[in-house]
């Protein structure tokens, strides 16, 4: 039986908001107002739509901070004006000296796990991609949430699928998979992501849920 609700909420693009195992946790937070910034190829200005809660809502009352990768898309330059500099910053291993060097004095790279009272992080190691965009996009990692007394949750953030990744889904076994499923393309290297159709036939309708949607095209 769960000790207490479990909620997660999509505040825009990949950043949510969830509240599990007793603890407020921020994830990829992308918080520019709305046209404030340039897409990662320069194509158009982003963030594409205004922020759906106030930054109080947002930023107060948080535990911790889980990054998955630091692309722009994921944590952009205005998160060191929104957040505590001592709030508990967690990343992967290729990311803490950069969000170190933005003022943050409480980060931490998590290698494989990371236990915080009854709550364990577990990361996931993926690619943004194979081959040449694979070079291109840089290291990327999902997470595993998982607490005694509650669903386990796979944030499988901007990782492809691969062998890895249906491993890491029969290790855990999660109740809940947030997918970001918004099938970014490189027009000189592929026509589609190819995502969707190779990982949702795993997923059932009342385990998926869709995160960092709104179609966009990285030209």
């Amino acid at each position: 039986m769960m000790e207490e609700k479990v909620t997660i909420r999509l505040i825009r693009n990949a950043t949510l908001r969830i509240h599990y195992a007793g603890k407020e946790i921020l994830v990829d937070p992308m918080l520019a107002g709305k046209g404030t910034l340039q897409s990662a190829l320069g194509v158009y200005k982003t963030p594409r739509v205004h922020l759906t809660m106030p930054m109080n809502e947002i930023a107060d009352g948080l535990d911790m901070v889980l990054l998955t990768h630091n692309h722009i898309d994921h944590y952009d330059p205005t998160v060191k004006q929104h957040l505590a500099k001592n709030i508990l910053f967690l990343t992967q291993p290729q990311d803490k000296e950069s969000i170190t060097q933005d003022g943050f004095t409480n980060v931490e790279s998590i290698e494989k796990d990371k236990a915080i009272g009854n709550l364990t992080i577990h990361r996931i190691q993926g690619h943004h991609g194979f081959g040449k965009i694979g070079e291109m996009m840089g290291p990327v990692s999902g997470y595993v949430l998982t607490a005694h007394g509650f669903p386990t949750i796979y944030i499988m953030s901007d990782c492809k699928w691969e062998d890895c990744i249906r491993q890491a889904i029969e290790q855990f076994s999660p109740d809940y998979i947030i997918v970001n499923s918004g099938g970014a393309i490189f027009p000189e290297f592929s026509t589609q992501s190819g995502f969707q159709a190779a990982a949702f036939p795993v997923f059932s309708a009342d385990t998926a849920a869709p995160a960092h949607i709104p179609p966009y095209i990285l030209l």
